[in-house]
C-alpha cells in the first residue's frame, strides 16, 4: 500500500522540527510525506522518508515569481506531487487544463503525480458522484498517451469527507474505487493505483483496511501527528 501524508499548512517550523526528530530514522518505501514547500529541505536533509510536494507550478519556466517548478522539485529529490486537491479546485479555482499542465511537467521531470478527484456533498446527494468523478478523470487523462498515464496515481477524496470526520461507508468507497479503476482500464487499457482520502485516522483505519480494492491512502490532519501517522502505517502493513 502507498501511504501519503499531506501536511497542508498545519505545522509551524517548531512543530516540523519535533516531527522530524521523532521520525528521522524511519524508512518505508511505501510511505511519502508531503510537507509545506518551506519545510521540504528539513525532511529531505534530516529523514530517510520519501518526500513529496503538495503542489507544483503550472508553468515550467524560470521567471515565475513565487512559484515552484517541477524541475526545481526534481532537483530536491522529490518523488511525488499532489495535483487537483479539492482545496485548490475550490479556493484557487484551478481547473482541468491547469491540472493537465501540472501533470505534464511532473511526468517530464520524473515525478509521480497524485491526482485528486472527488464529489461535493450536493453532488453526492443528487447521485452524481460517478458523473463528477468520471468527468474530472477524463478531462485530464485524455490529454496524455497511455505511456504517460501509467505514471499517475489517482486519489479519490470525497470533498464532503475532507477534514469533517465524515467517511463514506465501505460499500460506497468500494463502488467508487471500482468505478474509477474500471473507467481507466476501459478507456486507456491501464491499471492505476487508487488511494482513498478523507478523514483517514487511527479510529477508522482498521475498517477502511477491509476494502481490498484500495491501494493506499492520502492522509491529511493525521499525518501531522507522528504517533498517529505511524500507527496508521503499521495497520496497513499487517
Amino acid at each position: 500500500m502507498l501511504i501519503v501524508g499531506n501536511q497542508k499548512t498545519y505545522l509551524s517550523k517548531e512543530a516540523v522540527l519535533e516531527f522530524v526528530s521523532k521520525i528521522k530514522d524511519y524508512r518505508n518505501n511505501n510511505v511519502v510525506i508531503c510537507p509545506s514547500y518551506l519545510y521540504i529541505d528539513l525532511f529531505c536533509s534530516n529523514t530517510d522518508l520519501i518526500v513529496g510536494s503538495q503542489n507544483v507550478s503550472e508553468k515550467e519556466i524560470s521567471s515565475m515569481t513565487g512559484e515552484i517548478t517541477a524541475r526545481q522539485l526534481s532537483s530536491m529529490g522529490i518523488k511525488y506531487c499532489i495535483v487537483g486537491h479539492s482545496e485548490r479546485r475550490e479556493y484557487l479555482k484551478e481547473n482541468s487544463d491547469v491540472f493537465a499542465n501540472k501533470i505534464k511537467n511532473l511526468i517530464d521531470n520524473n515525478i509521480i503525480p497524485i491526482f485528486c478527484v472527488g464529489e461535493k456533498q450536493t453532488e453526492k446527494g443528487n447521485n452524481l458522484t460517478k458523473d463528477v468523478v468520471g468527468k474530472q478523470i477524463l478531462e485530464v487523462l485524455s490529454n496524455f498517451a497511455s505511456c504517460d498515464i501509467k505514471n499517475i496515481v489517482i486519489a479519490y477524496e470525497p470533498v464532503w469527507a475532507i477534514g469533517t470526520g465524515l467517511v463514506p461507508t465501505n460499500e460506497e468507497i468500494i463502488d467508487v474505487v471500482n468505478y474509477i479503476k474500471d473507467l481507466i482500464s476501459d478507456k486507456f487499457g491501464i491499471n492505476l493505483l487508487v488511494l482513498y482520502g478523507g478523514s483517514v485516522n487511527k479510529k477508522n483505519i482498521s475498517l477502511l483496511n477491509q476494502i481490498s480494492s484500495i491501494d493506499g491512502y492520502l492522509i491529511g490532519g493525521a499525518s501531522t501527528k507522528v504517533d498517529e501517522f505511524l500507527y496508521i502505517v503499521s495497520e496497513c502493513s499487517k
